[in-house]
């Protein structure tokens, strides 16, 4: 049966059965043709990658080099002293005092009779600073050379008694002892 005015269908589309053996060859050739076009595209990835970060870090080194290099040279500020004249006069307060004090003693008892400078003048070498009285080192010098006086009368006697005797100094001298200063003649 029939309808007029419209056609019989037939399909258009063929389908395509695939034989067991034919197409599993025609797959596997195209993945193996995708296997050798993905492992280069993945090492040129990896290759890049890694040409990109070596470069990255010699254009750093080379920028860090550049930078230290900068900075070792030192910048000095050079200045040449002039006079002025001053604006303002500053007055502080203050005390100086030595890191080491020495104690001047005198070699001898006395008086200070005389004060030539005074203290913190600038003195040379040899140069009188004052004149000590000595009174009781005055007083032994006496003593003393009234003790050399007395040792030269004795001297000056023995050579008497020597010359009217004939004895010498020393038998003089012990016989003087022995008679507690009496002088006999023979």
């Amino acid at each position: 049966m029939q309808i007029e005015g419209v056609m019989p269908m037939q399909p258009e589309t063929t389908q395509q059965v695939p034989v067991q053996g034919q197409g599993q060859q025609a797959s596997s050739a195209s993945r193996s043709r995708r296997g050798w076009l993905i492992a280069p595209a993945i090492f040129l990835a990896f290759a890049a990658l890694l040409v990109s970060g070596i470069l990255e870090r010699v254009h750093t080194s080379a920028a860090l080099r550049t930078e230290t290099a900068q900075m070792a040279v030192p910048s000095v500020a050079v200045v040449s002293p002039q006079r002025s004249a001053p604006s303002q006069e500053i007055v502080l307060p203050g005390n100086v005092q030595p890191y080491v004090t020495a104690p001047i003693f005198s070699r001898t008892n006395g008086y200070l009779q005389a004060w030539y400078l005074d203290i913190g003048a600038h003195v040379k070498k040899g140069q009188l600073l004052a004149v000590i009285a000595t009174p009781e080192v005055d007083q032994q010098l006496g003593q003393s050379r009234s003790n050399l006086s007395t040792a030269e009368a004795n001297l000056k006697l023995t050579e008497i008694i020597s010359d009217i005797t004939g004895l010498t100094g020393e038998n003089i001298i012990i016989r003087r002892a022995s008679t507690k200063g009496r002088i006999f003649h023979a």
